[in-house]
């Protein structure tokens, strides 16, 4: 883990009013679903950083980027920062998605479609295609779409059904269970909003599919000191401890180890 401050290279547009924030590296090498503390260097206007995955990442570690979509105060300051300025990164932090998972089934809601790039980019690079279910309420909400498309096999899911299949990303899931495109014994990773993945985590269960979640908990510190983003855990990884931080053994989790 390092605290760093980083020049910003540049805001890209992702669309639905989401961005990558660029940075200047060095980005140490961060694993699928390992996440980065971000606050501006001067005129952070709230006390606590944010925690964001890391998004893209230069293969030299060159450069890596942030998908962020301004929701309060500190998403917006990251976003009303000019190039050269300043962006203060603490990481790379927590448990990552298993790296033992050959063909895994990556079912995303939203901005929750952050850590999945760096996944499909290491996926493209062994010869294999990541598959990735992509969801939102509209096709403007599928911020990111254009790049993940580039790296992995992106089947889109809209509510109101502008764009790909009719439905949550849920119900996509559920459809190819159905068609027997998605097996009983197969693995998913999903990183979304709760309700999104309370009904991924049920339906894996219902149909055998393991399931490991990346967790959206508010984090203060992000690497274990002020136990802010407890979460009720149940098994053996924990040793009798019926709580978790989600910082230090999180933010992935497997579904069955999250106490209802």
């Amino acid at each position: 883990m390092l605290t760093r401050v980083h020049a910003l290279r540049r805001l890209r547009d992702l669309g639905g009013g989401s961005f990558a924030v660029e940075v200047d590296g060095p980005i140490p090498p961060t694993s699928p679903g390992q996440f980065y503390m971000l606050r501006t260097e001067q005129r952070w206007p709230v006390q606590l950083a944010r925690p964001f995955s890391l998004y893209d990442r230069a293969a030299d570690g060159a450069w890596g980027s942030f998908l962020v979509k301004p929701v309060g105060e500190g998403t917006r300051a990251l976003l009303d920062q000019q190039p050269g300025e300043g962006i203060v990164l603490t990481g790379p932090l927590g448990r990552p998605f298993p790296r033992d998972v050959a063909d895994p089934v990556c079912v995303a809601g939203g901005v929750g479609l952050a850590p999945f790039l760096l996944l499909a980019r290491e996926h493209r690079a062994s010869g294999r295609d990541l598959r990735l279910l992509f969801g939102a309420r509209s096709r403007a909400g599928l911020s990111g779409l254009e790049d993940v498309s580039a790296a992995a096999r992106v089947l889109p899911s809209t509510d109101d059904g502008s764009f790909g299949f009719r439905g949550t990303v849920g119900d996509l899931l559920a459809d190819l269970i159905a068609r027997g495109e998605v097996r009983a014994g197969e693995t998913v990773f999903c990183c979304g909003p709760d309700p999104m993945m309370h009904a991924v985590a049920a339906l894996c269960a219902r149909h055998g599919l393991r399931c490991f979640l990346s967790l959206e908990t508010y984090m203060a510190c992000g690497y274990g000191v002020c136990n802010g983003c407890t979460v009720k855990v149940q098994g053996p990884r924990f040793a009798g401890w019926p709580y978790s931080r989600t910082c230090m053994e999180g933010p992935v989790y497997e579904a069955g180890e999250l106490v209802p």
